[in-house]
């Protein structure tokens, strides 16, 4: 969403291929953990602002949710348009950004996998902003980001990846390696694709772009700042957050 950290390829050039790249085994996992937090906090409406191809809009209205997708990518919302039509589900998917669109009061509104590293600091504390317009008085904002305290060595060693994938009639490998700037916050992932469609000559395509991510008092600090109180903060599996540990923040706050 900024030109300065830059996007990964999926997001506009290979949208085709987002669902290849960003949903795995653990995917419904995730999305099970998130629906857990809504329960608790007794939500029925949810405005999902970077919903993508509409993982998580679909596994909620599934299980009764009212939700409402918005993302600023077209092409991404061209699929889950697509797909709610194909299962017969009538969902709203509406083309926005973050820090600026205006849907309504919902009981919760979610930023999922790492959506808001995606902008720069002000970016965020102007999408925070606006997510408080969209919120009912005590509605909760639930998202994940990468936990920079945690952010060892030994961590980045892990986040290599080597991803294979057939979608339809292309074979797809994805080499990603990743590096910190622990002083800024910054993420930066380096992505080598191969794309070979049936026995054609392979396609290489090189990517580069940054996640913004912080450490979970910058996060308080920032909630704070701009409207909001933090309720519970955990990881990603919705285990009990460890400072040094927890590779990533789930947090959920309330507008205030």
């Amino acid at each position: 969403m900024t030109k300065k950290l830059g996007l990964p390829i999926e997001y506009k050039k290979l949208p085709q291929y987002f669902d290849a790249h960003n949903i795995g085994e653990d995917t419904e996992a995730k999305n099970a953990v998130l629906e857990k937090l809504l329960k608790k906090h007794k939500v029925a409406s949810v405005l999902d602002l970077t919903c993508g191809t509409g993982s998580q809009v679909f596994f909620l209205t599934k299980r009764g949710y009212q939700v409402v997708g918005s993302d600023f990518s077209p092409a991404l919302l061209k699929i889950a348009r697509d797909k709610a039509k194909k299962e017969k589900l009538k969902i709203q998917f509406i083309d926005g950004d973050m820090r600026s669109i205006r849907v309504g009061s919902f009981d919760a509104a979610i930023t999922m996998f790492n959506a808001v590293g995606h902008l720069s600091k002000s970016g965020f504390a102007k999408a925070i902003r606006n997510i408080h317009k969209n919120l009912r008085v005590g509605g909760i904002y639930v998202f994940d980001i990468f936990n920079l305290d945690a952010m060892s060595d030994k961590v980045f060693r892990d986040f290599s990846m080597h991803l294979q994938r057939v979608v339809g009639d292309t074979q797809i490998h994805n080499v990603q390696c990743s590096t910190i700037d622990r002083k800024n916050g910054l993420l930066t992932s380096y992505d080598n694709y191969t794309l070979q469609k049936n026995a054609e000559r392979p396609i290489r395509i090189n990517n580069k772009f940054s996640l913004q991510i912080y450490a979970a008092k910058e996060l308080r600090e920032i909630l704070a700042q701009n409207g909001f109180k933090i309720l519970d903060q955990f990881d990603i599996d919705g285990s009990k957050f460890l400072e040094k540990k927890s590779t990533s923040i789930l947090t959920v706050a309330q507008k205030i």
